[in-house]
């Protein structure tokens, strides 16, 4: 599936990204958990540092909204994700 990535105020991932904020993504899986594990597997441990805390949860200061809501439930590493959303991650929890 694609989704479509927004990173704003993550300024650690500028070089990591090729000068993008946005970017397209197609990957295999279903929830944000293997969209992230996707991303870390690509870019690296630059993307692991800057949205995922030491026990592979996503960092408290990461806010994450999928499709303009940020209502992903309680454990949002398990939000299943649909072709052609929208994701997007920002500094300021």
């Amino acid at each position: 599936m694609k989704i479509n990535i927004n990173f704003n105020g993550i300024s650690v991932l500028y070089k990591t990204l090729s000068k993008k904020k946005e970017i397209e993504f197609e990957f295999t899986g279903q929830t944000l958990r293997d969209l992230i594990t996707r991303l870390v597997g690509k870019f690296g441990t630059q993307m692991k540092d800057a949205l995922l805390n030491s026990s592979g949860d996503i960092d408290v200061e990461i806010r994450v909204t999928l499709n303009d809501t940020t209502n992903l439930g309680e454990d949002r590493m398990e939000t299943i994700l649909n072709d052609g959303d929208t994701i997007a991650f920002a500094l300021g929890g």
